[in-house]
């Protein structure tokens, strides 16, 4: 009986090494140190959102009660760590509040606001749901911060040329985007300056707008710090050595000295060159601001 014929013996121990095949590969794919790390960024983002709304949420009910420590207090997560240990305002004493960090004449003026403070009164059951949320922030905070060291120390290990570039975090976003290193690896470096501004991007396309200079590369301190006129410029240039250290990183797997040199030359290079901003042409000036856009058709000029 030919082996093609499906039924035969030869036909299944084929199907079934196929088969075997495909399950060893898939299982290698899903163990990827770097599809690990987008996950354990993207839980960062999220645990981010979260912490933010819990913490806010927790400082504005608490301040229904003591709204002067709201003030007092501008971190919401030491707030919070302060309204899950301690409570009401009327357990508020100098010994709890020594060891936090304050100051001598700090701790005088909350046990002051406390004498007098404008806040009203509030129930056991609504003080523990306070604390309920408070402590739940603060946990939050505390799985930020073990995402966020797994992330800088995971970069230096799947990708450590582009964490140099770009940092831990910012080039785990990047991955996170692309999809992967291997996927980061190939794409151009016009694509990388523009991750996450893909909104931006199909609106420029559907309207005639100006497209956007830089997506996730604003976070960088080089783009956010510089002055406008040199933002595109860097981002371009932060693009570029992404691009290549994104292949070194996946092709050769390791560090490369000469990226970050050429990057930080060509920084320099850039700052010193277009130290002033560059001036308008006339035509330029004269043009209106909404130029490319298609115009609104008014009441009187409907076809």
């Amino acid at each position: 009986m030919d082996e093609s014929v499906p039924g035969s013996a030869e036909f299944e121990a084929l199907r079934q090494k196929s088969i075997e095949a495909a399950e060893a590969a898939i299982r290698e794919a899903s163990s990827r140190p770097d599809l690990h790390l987008v996950q354990a960024i993207q839980a960062l983002d999220d645990t981010d959102k979260y912490l933010n709304i819990t913490a806010t949420r927790a400082s504005e009910w608490y301040g229904l009660h003591f709204p002067e420590l709201t003030q007092m207090v501008q971190d919401n997560v030491a707030l919070c760590k302060i309204i899950s240990e301690i409570g009401s305002r009327e357990a508020f004493n100098p010994e709890d509040l020594g060891g936090r960090g304050f100051t001598d004449k700090k701790v005088e003026a909350i046990i002051t606001a406390r004498d007098r403070s404008k806040g009203g009164t509030i129930s056991d059951g609504d003080l523990g749901r306070v604390k309920s949320l408070a402590t739940l922030a603060v946990q939050l905070s505390s799985l930020r911060d073990g995402l966020n060291g797994y992330v800088e120390s995971q970069m230096k290990k799947v990708a450590p040329n582009v964490a140099e570039i770009a940092g831990a975090t910012i080039g785990a976003r990047l991955m996170a985007k692309a999809g992967g290193l291997d996927r980061l690896a190939i794409l151009p470096a016009s694509t990388i300056q523009i991750l996450g501004a893909e909104k931006a991007l199909f609106r420029s396309l559907r309207t005639g707008a100006r497209p956007p200079k830089h997506g996730i590369l604003f976070q960088h301190q080089a783009v956010h710090t510089a002055p406008k006129w040199q933002r595109g410029k860097i981002a371009r240039t932060l693009a570029n050595k992404i691009a290549i250290a994104a292949r070194v990183d996946y092709y050769r797997g390791s560090e490369d000295p000469s990226i970050k040199a050429g990057l930080d030359k060509r920084l320099e290079s850039i700052k010193e060159r277009y130290k002033e901003p560059p001036q308008r042409k006339p035509e330029q000036r004269d043009r209106p601001r909404r130029e490319g856009r298609p115009q609104r058709r008014g009441k009187f000029n409907r076809r």
